[in-house]
């Protein structure tokens, strides 16, 4: 749930779906010589059988010269990539001794991609990612020369195996850049550094390009429209290739679906819990205040009391976010782990702190949140909640937890309009959702009583939510969950996401949505190695 890419992101569109019919040949010759594609025509998997029309356009376009394809997630940008490779393939096959190299930035996209190559291909292909260090030698390289013919790698890997010559550039006749826009001039990634260090363009023999990015804006201003043509301009220079993306867009449209976007629009009343606040604030300078009759080096003062202000921070962010639920997670949490990884939960230093005086004010603080938790018959149990509204669980979160809703199996809520996010006065009767139809109210919408004259304007009014009231009992109901539904929500803080998705998770109201959370490998927590990672993956992709 956090910043982690997810599977079907871009670097995973290149699964095409079959069912088309064989599309013409490309039958234009490759660079060097002007030779054709016998390595094609002798290759029993053929992707082209399934290539869309810009597809092939765009690969008849990168058999002519360097070009980057600049197209959105899902247009099917790394088919294009194992079109050329095919197209290429007289340069490549054995037993030529040149290679086709792919780069993908991370160890997840390396995997990915060189399964993707392997269904679509006859390529031998061999990954490489990590320290390789099995490959340290001219000879361990030789060997992979022979045996492979795809050489699908992180950019570190490649760049420290042209810096010790095991792999020089004139064997490369194909060099793909995934996610190319993180090469740009000034810029010390690794792709940057190989293009400015060794491709050289005076030579008589260098690699076919071929760079493929969503976005060719990285960093902070991705989405300011200004900073297209300077980035844009800056990957032409340093790939010494050509932007191009498709120009049908009527076409584009057939085989991808363009997302409708909603935007729904919060405002937390903090009003809600500016008492609880303070309470926490109390908690907090109290601890500051016993740092002082401390005998401890400095040191480790200072590093407590960093410590401390972070944990408040994001004690106060849960529950403007996500409500007191979500604070009181967030104790529970922060509490449940090790020093090191509370450290790491926090986004602070490994250096040495006080963790009792930290574990006191995350007791404390839990006292305070279970105790507000408990108030107006919520029990200390979130899986026995009943009434869904603030300051229990923030706008957001409701807002969030009604989207969900619309999707889940048939359930009887008491939420007492709080999906609704205001008080309505009048008693409203809306469409019943399917599987639940009570005889004579089919279609009713009154206003105390009395039919409105613009009903659609009556239903925007209320937003339009699927799981309406059907009695004058504030009783709603939500619709039965769509087949193979899946919900990917972005957090910003590894905290927010374990809060969130124990949250979802234990709600009655959305039992039938499994949920758990993905934080990247490298965020230091101990249950999330990459063996973990891959297992949540591959129940989210089989609907567990």
């Amino acid at each position: 749930m956090t910043e982690d890419e997810a599977p079907g992101e871009d670097d995973a569109e290149n699964l095409v779906a079959g069912g088309f019919a064989s599309l013409p040949i490309i039958g234009v010759a490759a660079g060097e010589g002007g030779e054709s594609s016998s390595g094609a025509s002798n290759s029993k998997k053929d992707p082209r059988t399934i290539a869309r029309g810009y597809q092939l356009e765009l690969c008849k376009k990168a058999l002519e010269e360097n070009i980057i394809v600049y197209m959105g997630t899902g247009c099917g940008k790394t088919h294009i990539a194992v079109l050329l490779m095919y197209e290429l393939g007289h340069l490549i096959k054995k037993p030529q001794k040149n290679i086709c190299v792919f780069l993908a930035p991370t160890v997840a996209l390396v995997q990915q991609q060189a399964r993707v190559i392997e269904e679509s291909t006859d390529f031998k292909v061999g990954t490489y990612s990590g320290n390789s260090r099995r490959l340290r030698s001219h000879q361990d390289w030789e060997k992979e020369f022979a045996q492979y013919e795809v050489f699908v790698m992180t950019p570190q890997i490649l760049l420290r195996s042209l810096n010790h010559c095991f792999i020089r550039m004139e064997l490369i006749s194909l060099l793909i850049f995934d996610e190319c826009h993180h090469a740009q001039v000034r810029s010390n990634h690794p792709y940057a550094e190989i293009m400015k260090v060794f491709y050289d363009s005076s030579l008589t023999k260098l690699p076919r390009i071929f760079g493929m990015t969503a976005s060719p804006v990285v960093g902070k201003g991705a989405s300011d429209q200004e900073n297209l043509p300077r980035s844009i301009n800056s990957l032409e220079n340093l790939l010494h290739a050509k932007v191009y993306s498709v120009e049908n867009q009527v076409e584009l449209e057939r085989f991808v679906a363009s997302p409708k976007i909603n935007v729904y629009c919060f405002h937390p009343d903090i009003n809600m819990i500016s008492s609880i606040c303070k309470k926490l604030e109390e908690i907090k300078s109290q601890c500051v205040l016993s740092l002082r009759r401390k005998d401890e080096d400095h040191r480790t003062l200072l590093s407590t009391k960093k410590l401390l202000l972070r944990m408040h921070d994001k004690l106060i962010f849960s529950m403007e976010n996500l409500g007191l639920w979500g604070a009181l997670q967030a104790c529970h949490i922060l509490l449940s782990g090790d020093f090191a990884e509370r450290n790491e939960l926090m986004e602070a230093e490994g250096s040495a702190s006080d963790d009792r005086l930290c574990d006191k004010y995350l007791d404390q603080s839990t006292c305070v949140l279970a105790s507000e938790c408990m108030k107006d018959g919520i029990g200390s149990d979130i899986s026995s909640v009943e009434v869904l509204k603030e300051p229990y669980f923030s706008r957001k979160l409701l807002r969030l937890i009604g989207i969900l809703s619309t999707f889940s199996d048939l359930h009887q809520l008491d939420i007492k309009n709080a999906f609704l996010h205001g008080d309505l006065q009048e008693k409203v009767y809306m469409e019943q959702p399917f599987g639940f139809v009570a005889q004579g109210e089919i279609g009713k919408i009154t206003k105390e009583g009395n039919l409105f004259e613009d009903l659609e304007r009556y239903k925007r009014l209320v937003e339009k939510l699927n799981y309406l009231t059907v009695t004058c009992l504030d009783i709603a109901y939500s619709a039965r969950r769509q087949p193979n539904m899946k919900c990917i929500i972005f957090v910003n803080r590894i905290v927010t996401a374990r809060s969130l998705a124990y949250i979802l998770q234990n709600l009655k109201f959305l039992s039938n949505w499994k949920c758990d959370f993905l934080v990247g490998v490298h965020s230091g927590l101990r249950s999330m190695s990459r063996k973990t990672m891959n297992i949540i993956l591959d129940k989210f992709r089989s609907n567990e």
